[in-house]
């Protein structure tokens, strides 16, 4: 099939890993951007709510 060599030469390691951070980014970047923004707002709420209630 095809030839392999014992191990996977480095430029090609470096390139897997640029794809798969650039395409992780691009598909898990903007939902957890929106839940980070959502998480700090609720800490913040509730940081002033207790606050507030001493």
């Amino acid at each position: 099939m095809f030839g392999r060599s014992r191990f996977l030469s480095f430029p090609m390691v470096i390139g897997a890993v640029v794809i798969g951070v650039v395409s992780g980014k691009a598909i898990f970047g903007p939902p957890l951007d929106e839940y980070w923004k959502k998480k700090l707002r609720e800490e913040a709420l509730a940081k002033d709510k207790d606050s507030s209630s001493t």
